[in-house]
Parts: C-alpha cells; sequence; structure tokens
C-alpha cells in the first residue's frame, strides 16, 4: 500500500484517538527554536491538523501538508477559520509550496512514513535560508500502568505492532 494512503477513511478515528502536543513543546518551540507569530511554517504530514491548531493559535502562518484526502478535509473542516491555515495536497517529497517559501518545517508524528532522502531535498528546496525542521513525536512513558497494560494489549492483538 502507498504510505500516504494509509490513513484512508480513518480521520475520524485518528482526530479522536490521538492527544494533542504538550504545550510545554509548544511554549519551547516559540521561545527556544526560533518560531513566532510572523513565522510561515509548513507542516508536512499534518494529518487531521492536530499541530497546525496549536501553531495557528499562536498566530503563525501554516500550510498544512497532507496527501491524504480525508485526513485534510478533516483538517479543512476544523481549521479553516483561521485565516492563516492553508490545506495543500502534497506529500513530503513533493510538498506543491514555491521555492524558499518557509521558515520553519515541521513533521509531528509523520517522518516514519518519508523517504528521508527526498524530503531533506524539498524541506532545502522549500525553506528560506536560514530556515529549521523540526521532527516532532509524542513518546508513552512506559512506566505509567496505563501505557503498560495498552501495549500489552495492543502486542496480543496487533500482530504488526511494534510499539
Amino acid at each position: 500500500m502507498d504510505s500516504t494512503q494509509h490513513f484512508n477513511r480513518l480521520a475520524a478515528t485518528y482526530e479522536q484517538g490521538r492527544p494533542a502536543y504538550a504545550e510545554a513543546l509548544i511554549d519551547a518551540l516559540y521561545r527556544d527554536c526560533g518560531f513566532s507569530a510572523q513565522s510561515v511554517i509548513a507542516d508536512i504530514g499534518a494529518g487531521t491538523g492536530k499541530l497546525a491548531e496549536q501553531l495557528l493559535r499562536r498566530g503563525s502562518t501554516v500550510y498544512a501538508v497532507e496527501p491524504g484526502a480525508d485526513m485534510r478535509r478533516t483538517a479543512t473542516e476544523k481549521l479553516d477559520h483561521y485565516p492563516r491555515f492553508h490545506a495543500v495536497d502534497g506529500t513530503a517529497e513533493a510538498t506543491t509550496l514555491p521555492d524558499h517559501a518557509v521558515d520553519l518545517v515541521t513533521a509531528a508524528q509523520a517522518f516514519h512514513w518519508f523517504d528521508p532522502f527526498a524530503f531533506e531535498r524539498e524541506c532545502r528546496r522549500i525553506l528560506r535560508p536560514g530556515g529549521r525542521i523540526c521532527l516532532i513525536w509524542n513518546m508513552r512513558q512506559m512506566e505509567d500502568p496505563l501505557n503498560r497494560e495498552a501495549f500489552a494489549i495492543y502486542t496480543a492483538y496487533c500482530p504488526r505492532f511494534h510499539g
């Protein structure tokens, strides 16, 4: 299966089940990593717009690049009221954004789906000089009993689950 179509018809489940990113992380991006209300950000593999929404709330312009029509439609329905939100039908390797169009590139929970070398080339093309790439993951705290129990269930009933 084409990895860009992996989440077809799963947007509602994804939206309901995936958590937002920690506000402490978003604070750190804006405090320590060059993000600002003036930033133009390409959120690659944006899915239903979990990270994009947090960036939009800070006033940034966000191009939510998402190849899955269902995911992109869900993001648009949720975020279209933000004037600085732009849904983009593109991939990590071919965003369709113009050359040197963005200050920052983010990829949250999505990098493992990308061709890393093609993604790097695309980032170099769309980033302005001095631009940055920020790869983000939510990590499970495995000392938490609930996470240990969930991991045991996933392992027992989802043979392709690798943690």
